[in-house]
């Protein structure tokens, strides 16, 4: 067995598959990450961060703070709102 090889399986697949057996176990690894909704959360909301930022590098700073309003108001809006009924069926 190989010290390079990062999976003690890989050793023994055959060498012309070991290529396209790695590629797929990456590919199986990515898909996995991707499937946690954590990262799907942080994958979306840096997506959304960078498209907000895009007006930025052109000089639009208004359009900017606009955009990025929604990420600033919503988390204390909601938990505003889950205050607020918690508060009316507790009390």
């Amino acid at each position: 067995m190989r010290a390079r090889d990062p999976h003690p399986w890989l050793a023994y697949v055959p060498a012309p598959q070991r290529r396209a057996a790695q590629r797929q176990r990456k590919w199986l690894q990515l898909r996995a990450w991707l499937g946690v909704r954590r990262h799907q959360i942080q994958l979306l909301l840096g997506a959304y961060l960078l498209l907000c930022l895009l007006p930025l590098s052109l000089g639009l700073v208004t359009l900017t703070g606009f955009a990025l309003l929604p990420l600033l108001l919503v988390p204390p809006v909601g938990y505003l709102i889950y205050w607020l009924v918690w508060k009316e069926f507790h009390h």
